[in-house]
């Protein structure tokens, strides 16, 4: 037997390794959105880290409803973080006046407020609320 002959593999498997190793259309083009979706990511992180986290706390306070609770009444509100940093012990603030005289005044905190977030309470009155103007807002916040 001569040495020429005898290969270890058949030629049908030489074959098959030439086309295996050919790259499709359609690979070429899940590695170009591959790719592109990795710019993107880089792109959203770099806006992300250098304009949204860049902003202080944005803070904004909306009422809810006013119910009666035990003595007294109710005032639920929601404060929202649309700023880039954190608030902790945010304060928020409830004036009720009536006749442009103030009648009484309720205040709570919100420990932890992150970036894009709501939390919800609520503001404690004796007199209703409903019976004159009533302002809550929030007056105050500690930057981490």
């Amino acid at each position: 037997m001569d040495d020429d002959q005898h290969t270890d593999e058949p030629q049908g498997a030489q074959e098959q390794d030439g086309a295996q190793e050919r790259t499709t259309p359609g690979e070429y083009a899940l590695g170009a959105l591959g790719g592109l979706l990795v710019l993107l990511l880089l792109g959203f992180l770099t806006y992300q880290a250098v304009a949204v986290r860049e902003s202080d706390p944005a803070l904004s306070v909306s009422i809810g409803s006013v119910e009666a609770a035990g003595d007294g009444y109710a005032v639920h509100f929601e404060v929202r973080n649309s700023g880039g940093r954190t608030a902790e012990q945010v304060q928020i603030s409830g004036t009720l006046t009536r006749g442009g005289s103030e009648v009484e005044q309720a205040s709570t905190s919100v420990p932890y407020l992150p970036p894009n977030s709501r939390h919800s309470g609520a503001l404690l009155f004796s007199e209703d609320p409903r019976d004159g103007r009533l302002q809550v807002r929030p007056s105050g916040y500690i930057a981490p």
